[in-house]
């Protein structure tokens, strides 16, 4: 069954060091397959008949996800990660359904085996344009920019040979470019005022970054820096100077692996570990992410706060903000972050219904007890759209 189906026999190859085929003694597959890469391979390149996404599923996928999230506050989401166009079809239907509850940004993950040979800046020219800042749409769904990034690894170019499939993720995997051509499209979002969003582990982005600014300044557009990590005082300089806007991966960075990324640099650089103390003190915007796993927000709220790995080591405790910056960090920036600072963000007069009841205050409970917290209601546009068993509504 497994030859049959998934085309998988003795004499198949792994296509990455990371992925592994479990044998028998005769050599013969066993149906087990290890992987210990950070995003799934097998399921993309062997086994998309039985995982595969349905556009209906996709669709009524969006609907689930939100209710989950509503369920503990959450009231906007910002995919950095950009957006195929299957997932971006998925979310205008959900949003022509009148099915979309949570308000949503996404950014363009551009197939670049689709423009083949023609230059780079003239193809954005026609193909791009529309994405000016501040974004495209409106509310409730919008576009503002595309994804940027610089190269890309051998399991990025197996997991892309599947495109336009883009599994569980939504987004085009293989989408880095090498440095020149990544600084060509650089340069002409700079120049048409489209947005670019860029993960911040992309090799020497900080410097082609300082090569586009002073060709054509950057600061003022509020380019995203995705997932930052170890960013160094130089580095924040220049995301200063620059106006770049940033997301953090506390999830990832403080409580999943802090320890070990500790362990690996000298003492004197643990506090470049997404180092929000600095930031926010130098004036930067920092988004808090989940990365969709675990889902709830205040769980990176208590990650910024406390600095806490999941081994309970203290992970560069200069640089824990407090509840209130945090928290502003989870709203007022993630507005920013959208353009949409004026309307919603803050509870004030004026901007959108957009609120939640907690089932605990994040500035007085026990701090352990931050990263717990859940909703007893949640609005959007004044519409009710989570409610525990405890809301007496």
């Amino acid at each position: 069954m497994i030859s049959g189906r998934a085309g998988i026999t003795r004499d198949t190859v792994s296509p990455l060091p990371e992925l592994r085929i479990e044998k028998d003694a005769r050599g013969d597959p066993t149906g087990v397959f290890i992987e210990n890469g950070l995003q799934p391979t097998v399921e993309l390149i062997w086994f998309r008949e039985a995982t595969q996404f349905s556009h209906a599923d996709r669709v009524r996928g969006i609907s689930i996800a939100a209710k989950a999230y509503h369920a503990f506050g959450t009231t906007s989401v910002f995919e950095g990660h950009g957006g195929a166009n299957e997932l971006i079809r998925a979310y205008k239907d959900a949003y022509g359904a009148g099915a979309l509850s949570m308000r949503t940004t996404l950014v363009m993950s551009p197939n670049w085996k689709a423009v083949g040979n023609a230059p780079l800046a003239s193809f954005m020219e026609a193909w791009a344009g529309w994405l000016g800042a501040p974004g495209f749409g409106d509310d409730l769904l919008k576009l503002t920019g595309i994804t940027v990034d610089i190269g890309r690894d051998a399991g990025e170019d197996v997991r892309g040979s599947v495109a336009p499939y883009t599994g569980w993720a939504g987004f085009y995997y293989d989408t880095g470019l090498p440095r020149d051509a990544a600084k060509d499209v650089l340069l002409h979002c700079a120049r048409n005022d489209i947005r670019a969003v860029m993960n911040s582990n992309s090799p020497g982005l900080l410097d082609l970054l300082d090569e586009v600014d002073r060709e054509v300044r950057l600061n003022g557009r509020r380019w995203v820096l995705v997932h930052v990590s170890l960013l160094s005082p130089k580095d924040i300089e220049r995301i200063v100077r620059m106006g770049l806007v940033l997301t953090s991966h506390t999830n990832s960075n403080i409580f999943r692996r802090g320890h070990t990324m500790q362990a690996q640099l000298p003492t004197e650089r643990h506090g470049e570990n997404t180092p929000l103390r600095d930031l926010i003190d130098a004036g930067v915007k920092v988004a808090l992410i989940t990365d969709n796993v675990p889902i709830s927000l205040f769980g990176p709220v208590w990650q910024s706060v406390a600095r806490v790995s999941r081994t309970n080591v203290r992970i560069a405790p200069q640089q824990a903000i407090s509840r209130a910056d945090a928290l502003r960090c989870a709203t007022e920036n993630g507005a920013y972050l959208t353009f949409d600072e004026d309307k919603k963000g803050t509870l004030e007069p004026g901007k959108l219904a957009d609120l939640t009841v907690l089932s605990a205050d994040p500035l007085t409970v026990a701090e352990s007890g931050i990263k717990d917290i859940t909703a007893d209601m949640t609005m959007v546009g004044g519409r009710i759209v989570h409610q525990s068993a405890n809301w007496p509504g």
